[in-house]
């Protein structure tokens, strides 16, 4: 199987390299892979009662952290099935309050969540095994920012990562 390399930072918004320098690797499907495994592990430490814990009261529960992880892989992949296939769209997720913390998540059982999530990332990984190197790079929209497919997939990696971190780091070492 060939390698998808890692992204030009010239072909993704400013703040993309933060999160392309935490993945890891010069393959995207094996970090897609690796990183959905570290996710899976620490899943496996979360209690289930603990899915509606946050650190802080304006803070996602763990279980909104991993249903945003949700959305913004199918954001990720659906924003870069239309690149790589040459269609045009403009998507921006709407950034600060305006974007929804609820999810509905205090409806759902965290494991269930998790499986969601699981099964997004097994099909973002089959959708980034299908594209050429032309798919992957192609840029001629004319939208600002500037996306390739290969920034929107390295992005879904170093994004999971990121969450994952904080995941540790602040909700799970203060308990």
């Amino acid at each position: 199987m060939r390698k998808i390399g890692r992204p030009n930072i010239q072909d993704a918004p400013p703040w993309y390299p933060y999160y392309f320098d935490l993945a890891q690797g010069d393959d995207l499907i094996d970090a897609l892979h690796r990183s959905k495994q570290e996710m899976l592990d620490l899943t496996i430490s979360i209690p289930p009662e603990l899915g509606d814990y946050k650190y802080a009261e304006d803070k996602w529960t763990i279980k909104q952290v991993f249903i945003h992880l949700a959305d913004d892989e199918r954001y990720y992949a659906y924003k870069a099935f239309c690149y790589s296939r040459r269609i045009d769209v403009y998507l921006e997720v709407p950034q600060g309050e305006a974007y929804n913390k609820d999810f509905n998540a205090h409806n759902r059982a965290l494991n269930d969540i998790v499986e969601e999530l699981s099964t997004i990332r097994d099909a973002t990984i089959s959708l980034f095994s299908s594209m050429t190197d032309e798919m992957l790079d192609f840029k001629g929209f004319p939208h600002e920012p500037i996306y390739t497919a290969r920034s929107l997939g390295w992005m879904a990696v170093g994004h999971n990562i990121h969450h994952c971190n904080q995941l540790k780091k602040l909700y799970l070492s203060l308990r």
